[in-house]
Parts: C-alpha cells; structure tokens; sequence
C-alpha cells in the first residue's frame, strides 16, 4: 500500500507544516530503581516510531516537522523540563506516546497531562505493543489520551496526517479506539501495510543514532565492552506470526499472515547503512525470519559479502535449518544461533504450548549448526500452567543430550494479549484485576492449585545454574575460552553472579593462562555474604568457605 492507494485527495493552495511530535516513554532501568527484566537497562533505537516516521515523510502529501524525542535518553529528574522546551519549540500538532513495554504505562498520565497542559489543542495519540494489548482499557483510564492505535501504525497514521480534519479522522477510521467506540462497543480493526519494502528504508537522521547501544542478544563472541567498536543497527524484514505459542502475543500486533519485505529491498538498506554509518553489527528483530527458507537464503548469501556480525536475538525457528542454512547463515555473519524451543518436553510443546516443533529432529540439527562453528543457544519457558517437575527435568536432560551450548530460561508470564492471559483470568490464576505494567517478569505470578509458585522460580533458577554453569557443554568439551567468555558475559552483565566467577576461575585454570585467584575471590566474597547464593551453591555441593 502506498499513498496513492489510501484515496485521499490533493491538498490545495500553500499549507503550513504539520507538526508531529513522537515521545519514546521511559523503559529503561535507573540507577536508584531495583534492576528487572521487565525493563531494559540499555537504551534501544526507537524502530517502531522511526518506521512510521519514515513512512509518513515518504508519503505525506502534506509538508511534515517530524521530531523525536526518547525519554530513555535523559534522567529522570530531566524529563519534565526536556518535554517542556521541546514542546515550547513549536506546538504539535499531534503527539503521538509510543508505549512498548507494559513497564511505560506507569508513566503515561503524567507525560499525556503535561503535554495537554502546555498544548490543549493537540492531539494526543497512544500507540505500541502495550498500547495495542490493553486498547481496551487504556481509553478509559487516560483522560488526556485522545485515541490508541490498534497493531500497526503508518497507514493508520498516514490518513490521519494526510486528512483535512485529522480529529474527525479518529472517528472514521476502524484502527483509532477513543472512548466513543469503547462505549458503543466498536472493535478495532488493523490497518496492516502488505508491502513492506515501504518501510524498510528507516531515517535515521531522526534521531542522534549514536547515542543507543545495543546489548540485548547474549553471544560469546560480542564486544560490548568498547562502544565505539560497535556499530549496530537492527532491522525487521517480515512481519506476522503463523503459531499460536499460548505465551506469545505477536499475532495481536501483525496478524497471523506472514508479509515480507523483498531481499533487494533489504540488501539496498543495508548497503545504505554500511556506507553512510559504517555499520558492523547488524540485528534482525523477524519473529519468523527462517519461515520462507528459500527467501532466508537468498538473504544469507547475499549479506555474506558486507563482513557484519549478525545477530537474531528473537530467536530461529529450528525446524527451518539445513545444512545449507547453516552454512550460509555462518558466512552471513552469524556466529550466535538462539532457536526458539520452549520446553525439552514433547508433552508440554504439543498440548500446553501448541508448539510443532518436533524434539527428536533437535540433535541433528545442533549438530549441524555446530559443524558450521556456530554457539547454540536455547530459549525455554517454565512454569505454564500444566507443566509438571518432570517436564522441566526433561528439558534439563534434552538440554544435555543435544548438546546446546546455552540456555536461556524465562518464567512463563500471562502478558496482555496471550492465550495464556486469557486462560489465567478465565480461571483466576491470577488477580482479573491486576493493572498495566503490575506484571513483574522476575516473578511467578500464577497461581494454579497444587502449585508452588515459589518451588517454580527456584527449581527454574536451579535448571539455568545447572546447564549453563555447572554442565556446562563448552567446558565439557574442553573448550574453555568459549565457556570463560560466556562467564565474563554474564559478569558483565550481572556483576554479582557468584556462578559465574566460580566457573570463571575454572576455565581459566584449565587454559593454564591465570590460575583464577581473583575470580574464585570474587565467588566467595558473594556465598559468604549472600544467603540465597549461598544455598545454590550447597545445591551443587560447590565449596562455600
């Protein structure tokens, strides 16, 4: 779909510029706020917003003022002030709240108030991921808010721009959900773009792109240390999901149908970003990159020449992979491959997760990929309702047996806009009550009868100690540089991780190049002051003194 498609007709005479205004909602931790994985601690290029602004500049037939402005780039005692002169600059005429994380809502009465305060005329918009899971309640409860954007927002926010009463549009068009609907009980309904090469090409003279860094996918082999070393840039090449994962609520924000941008188009921006920032490190954010593999492959071969790391932090699905997609994937610049498993229980990815994925296909296909020289991570989820402790001491033993060098383990969480939401209130699991953003992901927070939910956080941390550290597969294979940067990643990352430094200091005597002193220091300095670690590690029988 293109501008020519959306039947709205030539503006007349001269017009002023019509100012949008986008604000990033705070996300990231701060330093005086307890550390969650509910938040990210490092800030992220705004892609969403950055792909709608992009469009709209493409196709406005109107002149445009576009400005970003990213809360997560300023301290929390700088917003007010920021937001203010930013809004005093030129008075938008749209400001549009980008809401990601269910974490941001906590911020978005405040952000809305200030900017109706300073602009009562503006139009203030909602829209994101937890905008679109929550579209039901977020109109009742913020005054300010003017309409929610339902799943996908340039083609929706194109008529709105393009209109000769914007606000009248908010009406007219399905994708905009005000209160008015609400009551009168209208749904929504997405305004999904099928030709993605319109949205590839991001402008990222919109932002001061240099600013962000990227730390999200784990990987032995990145650098994060230096962060003039990388430069990255994330892109997304498909959109929709096909799967029904009960955990999973990508079909809510692009549909069940699979749209892809073509490999030219791709290629063409890639090239762009390699030339004109120098860019290294490049991120694909697909939910199903792999699923045309004819389509992947193509994509592989032709990005093997630009030399960049890639990464897939939203993980592959394994089925899709080949020998030759292992190959042509490693000489694309992969060198991390996380694929999306879930559960080592054939029981729970067939009836719980409705997952088809087959688990006696795994081995091979590790293999495979370990011929290739590639790390082999797995992503798994515990704790859904239905999982029994055998279940979950499958997934440690097929995690053995395969052979996968890491493993990624996330409780299983009832997020807005999943099956497994639905399933939980229908059965009060959980409080029907609970609000935008209460969800603590470093907390089990269902509560099925005959469960403990605490059982379930330890025996889930106990099974992450357990494969990556304790058995871990690269020391078992007596590669212990690999293991030790794994170690030092998650130092890094966690400074206070007593495994890792313990194991640390094990692979580093094994390579004979330290005997680990100062690791194996650092390991006792915490058991000795920390209870909980210190009951880990008598679980493994680990010395403590």
């Amino acid at each position: 779909m293109t501008a020519e498609t959306l039947n709205i007709p030539h503006p007349t005479g001269q017009e002023r510029e019509f100012s949008l205004l986008f604000v990033i909602l705070p996300y990231r931790v701060y330093a005086n706020e307890a550390k969650s994985s509910k938040t990210r601690s490092f800030t992220a290029m705004p892609y969403g917003v950055l792909s709608i602004a992009s469009y709209l500049k493409k196709h406005s037939r109107r002149p445009l003022d576009i400005r970003i402005f990213d809360m997560n780039l300023y301290e929390r005692d700088e917003w007010h002030n920021a937001l203010a002169q930013t809004l005093e600059q030129r008075t938008p005429d749209v400001v549009g709240l980008s809401l990601m994380f269910d974490i941001s809502y906590r911020y978005v009465a405040e952000i809305a108030g200030a900017a109706r305060k300073l602009s009562p005329e503006t139009l203030i918009l909602l829209g994101g991921a937890a905008a679109t899971t929550s579209w039901e309640v977020i109109p009742r409860e913020q005054p300010d808010i003017d309409a929610v954007c339902y799943a996908e927002g340039e083609a929706a926010l194109l008529r709105l721009v393009n209109a000769p009463e914007p606000r009248a549009e908010l009406a007219r068009h399905p994708a905009w959900v005000t209160r008015h609907k609400l009551e009168q009980r209208m749904p929504p309904v997405a305004d999904y773009l099928n030709d993605l090469d319109e949205l590839i090409d991001i402008d990222y003279g919109l932002i001061e792109y240099w600013k962000y860094g990227m730390k999200e996918a784990f990987s032995p082999f990145s650098s994060y240390g230096d962060d003039h070393e990388n430069r990255q840039f994330f892109i997304v090449t498909s959109r929709g999901c096909p799967f029904k994962c009960v955990f999973c609520a990508e079909p809510s924000f692009h549909g069940k149908n699979m749209r892809y941008a073509s490999v030219d188009a791709v290629i063409a921006h890639v090239g762009q970003l390699v030339e004109r920032y120098g860019m290294n490190v490049l991120t694909f954010y697909d939910d199903q990159l792999l699923l045309e593999r004819d389509r992947a492959k193509e994509l592989f071969r032709r990005l093997a020449p630009f030399g960049l790391r890639v990464e897939t932090p939203n993980g592959l699905t394994a089925a899709f992979i080949d020998d030759e997609m292992a190959m042509l994937m490693k000489q694309a610049g992969l060198d991390t491959v996380p694929l999306a498993i879930e559960s080592g229980s054939d029981h729970v990815l067939k009836h719980i997760i409705h997952k088809p994925l087959r688990l006696d296909k795994l081995k091979g296909i590790v293999d495979t990929l370990k011929k290739h020289g590639l790390f082999v991570q797995g992503f798994f989820v515990s704790g859904l309702p239905g999982e029994l402790e055998e279940h979950r001491d499958e997934t440690v033993r097929f995690i053995k047996e395969v052979g996968l060098d890491w493993g990624s383990f996330s409780l299983a969480t009832p997020l807005r806009g999943t099956q497994l939401y639905h399933m939980c209130v229908e059965n009060g699991w959980i409080d029907k009550n609970l609000g935008i953003g209460d969800i603590d992901l470093n907390q089990y927070i269902i509560r099925v009868p005959g469960t403990d939910p605490d059982h379930i956080m330890r025996k889930t941390y106990l099974m992450n100690l357990e494969v990556n550290f304790v058995h871990n597969h690269r020391m078992s294979a007596g590669d212990y540089a690999v293991a030790a940067r794994c170690f030092e990643d998650v130092i890094q990352r966690y400074g206070n991780h007593a495994f890792a430094y313990y194991y640390l200091a094990q692979a580093q005597r094994a390579m004979a190049a330290d005997d680990g002193g100062d690791a194996l220091e650092h390991y006792f300095r915490i058991v000795e002051t920390d209870p909980i670690w210190k009951s880990y590690a008598q679980a493994f029988d680990l010395p403590v003194h």
